[in-house]
């Protein structure tokens, strides 16, 4: 059998050197574009050890949008009928339309970068979207553009850079030799291989590219996605990073975020300062204040706090909720109902958005989330800037747990970018192997999160975050000797909301996570000097048996989660507080409890605090023309694209519209859910962290 000579072993790849030369070519304009941007930066950036982590994420995005504009040349390099025609001899029309297209792509992707670079200078950030709001006075805009930069000269680079790579790209597809493939009844050409080695060559390419412009390689198949360039809490590390053109693709619904309504906002900030306590002579639509450490706490105690949220803990699918008559065996999540014991127990606790990337976002930045059409809060790079009390932890170690991806939502942008010192722990960092889409399991987890608990510095804050009461409703082999729940009736099922068994099981092995979880953080140094609060993300929309026709009028087991305070320390008093409370709460009374000196800009209030009972409310963004306000054992319905509102009383033993019955309440509520609404919409684009400076003392 004759051996094969280097060339001959060598001819299947015969069309990868011109794809290559494309892509690097690409790659290196962008990555040359992001050094130069790193001159300018780099005065300005304080946290100077994350610059090579920032220019390796930035050369990943680049590489990215490298594959996107060669994919015409890779189509017709890696179809070997295409090839031949690119690479015919003369002139090609096939090759002339190709270089076309290519030198287009690369015109446009040059243009964005040199309109990136005038964006940058002007406002010190990376072009998106936002850009767009110049067309609206295109004559002004081109005035500027005049008499500020010099545009003959970078024009004539631009076309000379343009012409260049056509004529460098047209050359290279001239010399390029395609390689024949064998074709079977016909007589083989010279240097011609066979399909199946050809068709190795098409695959590999084809993955090479893909993993390119994937970003990353995850077990939970998440993408490169702009929150990873926001890892560090220096502003100007992210604008590094970024990609303009990305840039540009992940800002394509700034436009829909619903906008702030400045005069609405103000018109409501009175009303809002009182109900929030700010301090007095407060200037208006000024958010900030400080609070002192409470003075019966020890002095310079300072206690660990674990945020436990629970992934679709709907309260009617506990056994919080009222259990059918007769029924003694626990119900879907025993240990809750015990925890609750123990704990101080807010049953009428509320999300005040959903989905989870909304309720994630609310609890962390202490803003209801009303964006709606344009998506989640979480998702959008030009919001990402968000204060939070978690930075006024000083001093603690700071973690952020989740047993997948911190990609989703965009999650990552919002803890890497505003949590100062944060430890983000995911999928790759636990031992555990991943049992579904959603990362490893509960139970491994909170099982691995106690260990790191255990070996890291005190004082620590961490938010733990589950997944596993979600589709597909996994029970992991390793379940620490877990026994299934009895299998439920049809009338259980009926009777808590769940769709079937598979579910009603998934909550209860949740429930035996959350069990074995403290378990084992009881026998560590740690617990009794630790606060630990669980809530859920947000409800679940299915209806139950065990909730009152007023509450189903306005839909709230969509909402409706529990919130348990538990000090086994002693520090907080067991109990049930019916009062109407939100996650907005959650970071000001942790603080608080654990003796933290803390400032916020936040519409959250200390639960501790027995004032804040009395005038107690809880406020629902449904969508963008749909809220709630719960309030002295009421609901109102704002509907504002029908007109439709209504107020229900939660207890009332039928749904009926008490409107008109109660004009007076009707009213007042009416107001005071706007109020919610319009001071949401304006802190979501107010609440950066220099706010926070503003912050005056509260007496």
């Amino acid at each position: 059998m004759r051996t094969l000579s280097l060339r001959e072993r060598l001819a299947p790849w015969q069309p990868l050197p011109p794809l290559a030369l494309a892509l690097l070519f690409t790659t290196a304009l962008f990555f040359s574009a992001r050094l130069g941007l790193l001159f300018f930066l780099l005065p300005d950036i304080t946290h100077t050890g994350h610059i090579a982590r920032a220019l390796y994420i930035g050369l990943k995005f680049d590489a990215r949008w490298a594959v996107f504009l060669t994919l015409p040349l890779a189509v017709c390099l890696l179809i070997p009928a295409l090839e031949r025609r690119v690479s015919a001899p003369g002139r090609a029309p096939a090759r002339v339309l190709l270089c076309g297209v290519q030198a287009l792509l690369f015109s446009v992707a040059l243009l964005i970068v040199i309109l990136d670079f005038g964006f940058f200078f002007y406002l010190h950030a990376r072009l998106d979207m936002s850009a767009l709001a110049f067309a609206e006075d295109p004559l002004i805009s081109a005035a500027m553009v005049w008499q500020t930069y010099p545009v003959l000269r970078l024009l004539a680079l631009f076309i000379l850079a343009v012409a260049l790579y056509g004529i460098l790209l047209a050359r290279a597809l001239r010399r390029h030799v395609p390689t024949p493939v064998r074709r079977g009844g016909q007589p083989a050409e010279k240097g011609a291989v066979s399909r199946a080695r050809r068709g190795l060559l098409t695959l590999a390419a084809l993955i090479g590219l893909f993993v390119m412009g994937y970003g990353q390689i995850s077990s939970n198949l998440f993408p490169l996605r702009w929150s990873n360039a926001y890892f560090s809490a220096d502003g100007n590390i992210a604008l590094l990073a970024l990609n303009p053109m990305q840039n540009l693709y992940d800002t394509r619904h700034y436009g829909e975020a619903v906008p702030p309504d400045p005069e609405a906002a103000a018109d409501a900030w009175p009303r809002m300062a009182a109900w929030l306590r700010l301090p007095p002579g407060q200037k208006p639509l000024t958010y900030a204040r400080a609070y002192p450490v409470h003075p019966d706490r020890p002095d310079g105690e300072r206690l660990n706090v674990v945020i436990i949220v629970m992934e679709s803990l709907a309260w009617p699918r506990t056994s919080l909720a009222p259990a059918p008559a007769g029924s003694d065996d626990g119900g879907p999540t025993p240990f809750l109902a015990e925890l609750a014991g123990k704990s101080l127990y807010y049953p009428n606790f509320y999300a005040p958005t959903r989905t989870t990337a909304r309720a994630i976002f609310t609890s962390v930045s202490g803003v209801p989330d009303v964006n709606h059409t344009g998506g989640t809060t979480s998702r959008n790079p030009r919001l990402v800037e968000q204060s939070t009390i978690l930075n006024e932890f000083q001093g603690y170690e700071k973690y952020y747990m989740i047993g997948g991806n911190a990609n989703w939502a965009n999650i990552r942008g919002l803890f890497q970018h505003n949590v100062e010192g944060l430890r983000l722990l995911e999928e790759s960092a636990w031992k555990a192997p991943n049992v579904d889409v959603w990362g490893i399991s509960d139970l491994a987890l909170l099982r691995e999160a106690t260990e790191v608990l255990s070996r890291g510095p005190k004082p620590f804050v961490a938010f733990i975050q589950t997944a596993g009461f979600h589709r597909p409703y996994t029970i992991p082999d390793d379940n620490e000797g877990y026994v299934r729940a009895p299998e439920p009736t049809a009338a259980l099922l009926r009777h808590y909301g769940f769709e079937n068994p598979e579910e009603y099981q998934s909550i209860h092995f949740a429930d035996w996570a959350l069990r074995r979880f403290f378990e084992r953080a009881s026998r560590e140094p740690w617990f009794d000097t630790t606060l630990f609060a669980i809530f859920g993300d947000h409800g679940l929309n299915n209806s139950s048996a065990n909730i009152s026709p007023g509450y189903l009028a306005c839909g709230l087991q969509a909402w409706h989660i529990p919130l348990l305070l538990y000090a086994p320390g002693g520090q907080i008093a067991p109990g049930v507080n019916t009062a109407p409370h939100t996650q907005l709460d959650v970071l000001p009374t942790l603080a608080s409890a654990a003796g933290v000196p803390f400032r916020s800009n936040t519409l959250g209030r200390n639960l501790l605090d027995p004032r804040n009972d009395q005038d107690a409310m809880a406020f629902i963004s449904a969508s963008d023309d749909t809220r709630f306000l719960i309030k002295d054992g009421y609901c109102f319905a704002r509907r504002a694209d029908t007109g439709q509102d209504g107020l229900y009383r939660l207890d009332a033993p039928a749904a009926d519209n008490l409107l008109n019955a109660e004009p007076e309440r009707a009213a007042a509520m009416k107001r005071q859910v706007d109020d919610f609404y319009h001071s949401s919409k304006y802190l979501l684009y107010h609440n950066d962290k220099t706010t926070l400076e503003q912050a005056a003392p509260v007496p």
